[in-house]
């Protein structure tokens, strides 16, 4: 009986499709099998966090420097002035607005 099956696996491995045969076997026990999908799946999560994690480090340099600038002197009191606040010492003087001629 052995003999028989060593004769038969040396016929099939002269045969051009024996390459094609054990590389779809090959395919088929790593797709069937759940610890390498599980794999492939984890290793495509993984690259998708790493996008994300480049991302929000991008978002977080921007952030930090919008902090900074919101902290000098000079963009508070340019936010204060255009909500209408004055320093201490400056007086605030308002005109009225000049008539339109077609009105008269």
């Amino acid at each position: 009986m052995l003999k028989t099956w060593y004769s038969s696996l040396n016929k099939l491995s002269d045969s051009k499709n024996f390459k094609y045969i054990i590389i779809a076997i090959i395919i088929l026990f790593l797709a069937a099998n759940k610890g390498f999908r599980s794999l492939i799946g984890n290793f495509a999560e993984l690259q998708s966090l790493q996008k994300e994690h480049l991302a929000l480090q991008e978002e977080n340099k921007k952030l930090k420097l919008k902090l900074k600038l919101m902290k000098s002197d000079d963009y508070m009191e340019s936010m204060a002035r255009k909500m209408g606040f004055l320093n201490p010492n400056e007086t605030e003087y308002r005109f009225q607005p000049p008539k339109n001629n077609s009105e008269e």
